[in-house]
């Protein structure tokens, strides 16, 4: 049977309706709420995520602007130098495989961010909701094994007694549920009640599921987000209702996570978890051959390898494991040249979210969400590489997208005084 036609308004010949913004809307969506189920590459959210880039600028749905041209500019800078490095891998094939996925990645945030650019308060909202709900369903899965709620998916869902619910790595998971713990307190502080009380009662198992991860890095840069999420609802806000909110949240989650933490530590293997993971010193971390260790190597190394000495090189050579640290990782992969790009477009995606923050509008809250969200990923990334993490590029996507979006006009509409 032949296919039916679509003319430029997306009617058929045959006279159905199909909505190109409804296709688009569908295709994002599924990335987005699969986007925590990577148990191996590539992920069902890679596929989906295909269909993104190649489907979204077919559809006509999509609008680039200075931020994002800019930044992927940097980011194919980069990907050829590393390419380019991997000629003195010690893996290469591994070295290749590696850089073509940061390439589609790359790409991904890119198309993602001229979707947002074009519309960008209800795409934004579309992508947020759905990144939830991929965290819920992580979340979900962290508690089923880690509870062994499914006793035959402890060792699936867990990995050396901490939570990694749908994710390879307990990290990644504690990572990933941040920007969906900062979205939903976000609503909390400054939607209608109704709205506030749904997105708490969300966040409720985002933070239990964190807690599981026993994950130090994801702990701090949660808060670090958090803080700076905090403080952005109270500077810029305009009502004096907006105040006493912040003193009732602040209560009632400080309540609320207090005494989900009292819970869960009355279970001994949480609490022998909990007092290991919580101290700073870790046997693992000192000594030639440990995290700190590894990144005085790379550090050496790369002061006298300006060209870098290819991607997965220092695992495989000089160190039994990579040297916890993005920065110094993207240096060794990409030379001096790739590793400044690197570095730098982490650093003006920052830069000109706090920046675009200043504007009183609709965009004000997509963009305070998305920018304290990639600070504290930004900041972690000191500590663990992070630059294969889908939400990494989610986050800069958004705020390559929300910055590029036109100047929305003021929203002047009064808030109900919940």
């Amino acid at each position: 049977m032949r296919a039916p036609t679509l003319d430029a308004a997306g009617t058929s010949a045959s006279g159905w309706k199909v909505s190109v913004a409804l296709l688009a809307a569908i295709a994002v969506a599924g990335a987005m709420g699969t986007s925590s189920i990577v148990f191996s590459e590539p992920a069902i959210a890679d596929v989906l995520m295909g269909a993104v880039i190649v489907g979204l600028p077919l559809l006509g749905v999509t609008r680039f602007g200075n931020a994002a041209l800019l930044n992927f500019s940097m980011w194919l800078v980069y990907v050829a130098l590393a390419l380019a490095g991997c000629a003195m891998a010690t893996t290469m094939d591994t070295a290749l495989t590696h850089q073509f996925v940061t390439l589609f990645l790359a790409l991904g945030a890119f198309i993602l961010a001229g979707y947002i650019s074009a519309d960008p308060e209800p795409r934004f909202k579309l992508v947020m909701i759905f990144y939830v709900v991929g965290c819920l369903i992580a979340a979900a899965a962290a508690f089923a094994g880690y509870f062994r709620i499914i006793p035959q998916a402890y060792d699936l869902f867990t990995n050396y007694g901490r939570a990694r619910g749908t994710f390879k790595d307990p990290n990644v998971l504690g990572a990933a549920l941040a920007p969906a713990i900062v979205a939903t307190v976000w609503v909390t502080l400054r939607a209608p009640l109704k709205q506030a009380a749904i997105a708490a009662a969300v966040a409720l198992p985002l933070f239990m599921a964190l807690l599981l991860t026993f994950s130090r890095g994801a702990w701090i840069s949660t808060a670090l987000s958090l803080l700076i999420t905090v403080w952005l609802a109270l500077v810029t806000t305009r009502r004096a209702t907006d105040y006493r909110r912040f003193i009732a949240v602040a209560a009632l989650g400080t309540f609320a996570l207090v005494a989900t933490l009292g819970t869960a530590i009355q279970l001994e293997a949480v609490q022998d978890l909990f007092k290991e993971r919580a101290n700073l010193d870790q046997s693992y971390d000192e000594g030639p051959e440990g995290r700190f260790g590894g990144q005085a190597k790379a550090v050496a190394l790369i002061l006298e390898n300006p060209f870098g000495i290819g991607t997965h090189s220092f695992r495989d050579t000089y160190h039994h494991e990579e040297a916890h640290n993005v920065y110094l990782s993207q240096f060794m992969n990409a030379g001096w040249i790739g590793g400044t790009l690197y570095a730098l477009s982490v650093a003006l995606t920052l830069a000109a979210g706090f920046y675009a923050i200043r504007r009183r509008s609709a965009l004000q809250g997509p963009i305070i969400i998305a920018t304290a969200s990639f600070a504290g990923l930004a900041f972690e990334g000191f500590v663990i590489d992070t630059d294969h993490w889908r939400h990494f590029f989610i986050l800069m996507a958004l705020i390559w997208g929300l910055v590029d979006a036109e100047t929305p006009k003021p929203n002047t509409e009064r808030r109900r005084n919940d």
